[in-house]
Order: structure tokens, then sequence, then C-alpha cells
């Protein structure tokens, strides 16, 4: 019975084998469908509409280091690092001096006179020449620092005091000043019609004019909808309170510097302690809170050769001081 039952398996089997071998194949149809594959995802299955998860390089809660600085440089505002990445530049905003800073231990070395006393805020380094501006957008070129031929350019430009420039970075893709402005954006605008926007304006290097078209554009708007797209931010919650559409923006340029490797655009706003990051097209890519009890009123920002970040805070009574932050490791 057994034998019986297994020569009635392989004949079937065989049989079943005959059948498909002369069934006629499958056609595959080469004709493209707009069914993408979102739409053949079950139901409960959502999907993100938003960029990939953006990995800021740095941590900010703790500084690695930080530099206290001496009376002469409560107010410390510009800050930009050496060609030769062994020292920070600063200014202050009252004097017209540039303080050469030791990168490793935040010690003053030199000190090194360039013009009376003003409001400088911003400090960029490009070809040996060092470049100052004024808030009200004067621009110092100074070559040949310290040395005996020293020599110091002025540029006016068509920014005012009201437009109140506070940061200054060189930008090698544009071959540029890129500069920040807390104040009233354009000429010729009502404190309430530019309540909501910021603007960086660039000095073209070689014609050494600055564009009156606003390079990168900084709006409330545009800062909320990255917060709405981008669900994953885990400080989304701080930042509702005071960047919503029923209130001024609170983003006011203090500190402006290109990050070396990745070429992004990274922005103080010593109001509400906040880091923006732009790519080169302006692009929001990141919003940072900064710890306040750490930083006090961030005014400087500057990037080691390695992507170290410094940020400079004017003392408010107290010392000066610059922060150290190593970019993460893997």
């Amino acid at each position: 019975m057994k034998l019986l039952t297994f020569f009635v398996f392989i004949f079937s089997t065989l049989l079943g084998c005959s059948e498909n071998a002369n069934a006629p194949a499958p056609i595959l149809s080469t004709k493209k469908t707009n069914v993408s594959f979102v739409d053949t995802l079950p139901s409960p299955v959502s999907i993100a509409v938003h960029s990939a998860h953006y990995e800021f390089p740095y941590q900010l809660i703790e500084p690695k280091q930080s530099f206290k600085m001496p009376d002469k440089l409560e107010e410390i505002s510009g800050l930009c690092t050496s060609p030769d990445n062994n020292s920070l530049y600063a200014v202050q905003d009252e004097k017209g001096n540039i303080y050469q800073i030791d990168i490793a231990s935040g010690e003053v070395t030199q000190k090194f006179d360039f013009g009376r006393d003003g409001d400088y805020e911003g400090l960029a380094i490009y070809q040996n020449t060092i470049f100052v501006t004024k808030s009200n957008g004067t621009i110092y070129e100074v070559k040949n620092l310290g040395k005996d031929h020293q020599e110091v350019i002025k540029h006016k430009t068509d920014l005012k005091g009201k437009n109140d420039v506070e940061g200054l970075c060189y930008q090698a893709s544009s071959n540029s000043l890129l500069i920040a402005c807390k104040g009233i954006p354009t000429m010729g605008e009502t404190s309430e019609e530019a309540a909501n926007r910021k603007f960086v304006y660039r000095f073209d290097l070689e014609t050494k004019k600055l564009m009156l078209d606003p390079f990168y554009r900084i709006t409330l708007e545009k800062v909320q909808a990255f917060l709405k797209e981008v669900d994953y931010h885990a400080n989304f919650q701080n930042f509702q309170s005071f960047l919503n559409h029923n209130d001024s923006f609170k983003f006011n340029p203090s500190g402006i510097a290109i990050h070396p490797k990745t070429k992004e655009i990274y922005i103080l706003s010593s109001s509400k302690k906040m880091l923006l990051i732009l790519n080169e097209a302006g692009k929001i890519q990141y919003l940072a809170k900064l710890n306040k009890k750490i930083h006090r009123q961030p005014e400087g920002i500057a990037f080691g050769q390695d992507g170290t970040l410094f940020i400079a805070n004017e003392g408010k009574g107290g010392h000066g001081k610059i922060y150290v932050y190593p970019p993460k490791t893997d």
C-alpha cells in the first residue's frame, strides 16, 4: 500500500511539472506607470516629507575649553582665525585695535592699532589682509598688519548705522566678504516693515564694492517652515515660543563664519542665543540653541582649519570669553 501511494505521488508531481512547462511564460511589461513605491505601502505606514536627518557636527551643551579674556577685551566682538591656524584675531566694539590670541592657550600675544575709536563689530581675513567692519557698514582693509609698512584702506559702503552691521567673514566661492546685518535690512524701510527679515550682503573683493542685492535672506516665514518640516528637531519646542507667526523675528545676527569643510554659513544671534546654519544656496540646514548660562552675549564666531568652532562672548560687566567646540568624532 505504501509503495502504491509513493508511485501515485511521483506521477502527480511529474504531471504538474509537465503542465507548467507547457504554460505560456508571463509577459513582463516595460510600460512605465505612475504608481510609486509610496502608493504600494499599507496605510498605517507614514512617509517623512522632510529631507534626511541633518547631523549637526557639534555638541553645544558644554565647550571643551574656555578662554578668559583680559579687561581690554571685555567687549570682544569680531573673531577670525589666522591662515596658519596658530592664532585667533579679535576686535572689540570700542577701540581701533586688533588683538592676536594664541589658539591653543587663549593668551593675548599682540595688539595692533589700525584706526580711531569706534564701534567695530566684524572681522575677516583673506590672503594675510585683515578686514574690519564698523556697525555703520564701513570696511577697513588692513594690509601688512603690525609691519612698518602697514596700510589701512577705508571703504565706505551703502550700508548705514540703522542697518547695524554685526558680522563679517570671507567666502571663497564668491570671493567676497559676507556682511550680516542686525538692524533694518535695506534702505528706506521702517522697523515695522523689516521686523521679520534679516539680510546678509556681499562685498566683492574684485571690485571692492558692496552688491546692493542681498546675498542671503533670512525670514521668519522661512525659519517657521523649516521647523515645521523637520519634526525630528530636538529643540523645536524651545523655538516655538519666540519664533511664532504672531511675533516679531527674534533672530538678530551678531556674527557670521564659513565652515572650512562643508562651506556652510553659520550665523550667530545674540538675541535668544541661537545659531543658524545655511548651505551655500541659502537653504536652512539647522537651527541650534546655545546654552544661555554659558553664552551670556555671543558676538563673534570663527573656525579652525579642522572644523573646531570658536564662539566669543562679551563680558557684560565681567570678562569676555571665547568658548571652544571641537567637531564630534564618529
